[in-house]
């Protein structure tokens, strides 16, 4: 959860098939993201308690 922080308000400068660069700062954050599943949402408004 803390390294969530360092990375909110941050511009998104970069993405490919399995990461996104995050400029915040002055500082460049890569996270490599793995997509074994992709879900749609059925509610626009929140994920959390969303139905899928």
């Amino acid at each position: 959860m803390n390294n969530n922080k360092k990375i909110v308000g941050g511009d998104i400068i970069g993405i490919g098939s399995d990461f996104v660069v995050i400029h915040k700062q002055g500082k460049r954050f890569l996270i490599e993201v793995n997509f074994a599943s992709l879900k749609e949402l059925k509610f626009s408004t929140t994920p959390y308690g969303s139905q899928i």
